[in-house]
């Protein structure tokens, strides 16, 4: 049975805004516009400039503004261990051809990163090609039901082939993981030939559009609607669904009133429209009366928790809640925002340790349903605490001052 979730997309230009409505909020954001669109998960023939033994790692021309960065680590073939007397300049020479995955754009003056372990994405599978392994998502806990994928898998695979089960292949009739593995086949044989025939750098595939990308990775049963405004993507989504997911196929809508598509659903007390404003100021209000301030600086992402007029009993226990609710909003904003890197977070003060243990819980608990890989570090010596969050991709507030720049807005 579907869940209560909703799930808005909005296209308006280049501009495209996916929202995740669950429990009556907005939970997750993705915004997306042509001069920001990301390069993460491309795969391109690229040609090795330099080998910097210095650093471990070599400089790739994959025909972006900036090189892209291959350390060591991910220029060693799979199976191989690491040896004291091992180089960069062992595996790749200036001028070599390279295929290569992007895994994470590039950001503050540095190039992409780039690794040669290459994966292709599908609903229910990730091809690994040369790895030769047969790997189950951990998310699948129940034993019947790996041993069946795994048997299935095994009696499909062929020889140099690997594959990384998804939590979406659980329930899955049979014939679409076998379309998901036709399907990858297919896309690696076009990357094959493009590594034989073509000239560096080039694109040998490209990410998935953001509406079908998003489908794609879509906890299904969490969203019983699926409503978009655009009708060439609403097209798109439905023939998508129709051959891949045919559970979604149902749950799509074609929105088609005058009033624009976030201004028309709820997030809270707010419309959409209204959160994903407040995901851009610096500072967002608690409903104790506390406030969250966020600052991002090329360094690391420093946010400040502030009392405010909150007053509930003695200063250690305003301390104690203001900041259990300031963790559960972090959370949601750090995931709106997309912030990664490092963290810094000031919470109001407290004393007793017992506190700080509840407040780290609350914290690590908030940020566990996050899909991007989240690391409570705990206090410093100076009462901070620090997290990491996996940067994959721009803030929004680097999309959004992006997409301002391109509609010439700033003058």
């Amino acid at each position: 049975m579907a869940g209560a979730g909703k799930l808005l997309i909005d296209i308006d230009g280049d501009l495209t805004r996916i929202a995740e409505i669950t429990d009556g909020r907005l939970t997750g954001l993705t915004v997306v516009t042509t001069k920001s669109a990301s390069i993460a998960g491309n795969i391109y023939l690229g040609r090795v400039e330099r080998a910097a033994e210095q650093l471990a790692a070599a400089f790739i021309d994959i025909g972006q503004q900036r090189s892209g960065f291959l350390a060591l680590s991910e220029t060693r073939p799979l199976g191989r261990n690491p040896e004291k007397s091992e180089k960069i300049s062992n595996y790749l020479a200036e001028g070599d051809k390279v295929l290569v995955q992007v895994q994470r754009d590039g950001f503050e003056g540095k190039g992409p990163k780039l690794t040669t372990r290459l994966a292709l994405t599908g609903r229910t599978l990730v091809m690994t090609p040369g790895d030769g392994e047969i790997r189950i998502s951990r998310r699948i806990d129940d034993g019947a039901a790996r041993a069946h994928l795994a048997a299935l898998l095994e009696g499909l695979v062929e020889p140099g082939e690997g594959f990384i089960v998804r939590t979406a292949a659980a329930g899955v009739a049979e014939q679409y993981i076998r379309q998901d593995i036709d399907s990858l086949r297919e896309e690696w044989a076009a990357i094959e030939a493009g590594r034989d025939l073509g000239r560096p750098p080039s694109l040998l595939l490209a990410g998935a559009d953001p509406v079908l990308a998003c489908l794609r990775d879509l906890d299904c049963p969490a969203f019983g609607e699926i409503v978009i405004n655009d009708p060439a993507a609403f097209t798109r989504a439905r023939t998508y669904c129709q051959k891949l997911i045919p559970e979604l196929h149902e749950r799509l809508h074609h929105y088609q009133n005058i009033k624009p598509l976030f201004e028309s659903f709820q997030s809270g007390s707010d419309s959409v429209e209204a959160d994903v404003e407040a995901a851009l100021a610096e500072q967002v209000s608690l409903p104790s009366g506390g406030r969250v301030h966020f600052s991002e600086t090329p360094a690391l992402i420093a946010i400040d928790v502030d009392a405010g007029g909150t007053a509930r009993g003695g200063a250690e226990e305003t301390a104690l809640q203001t900041n259990l609710d300031a963790a559960d909003e972090i959370a949601r904003q750090i995931r709106l925002r997309n912030l990664g890197g490092l963290l810094v977070i000031d919470f109001v003060s407290m004393k007793r340790p017992a506190n700080q243990s509840k407040l780290l819980d609350r914290l690590k608990s908030a940020v566990s349903g996050d899909p991007v890989p989240v690391f409570v570090g705990g206090f410093t010596r100076f009462g901070l605490v620090e997290l990491t969050r996996k940067r994959q991709r721009a803030t929004l507030a680097e999309v959004m001052a992006s997409h301002i720049q391109g509609e010439g807005i700033d003058g």
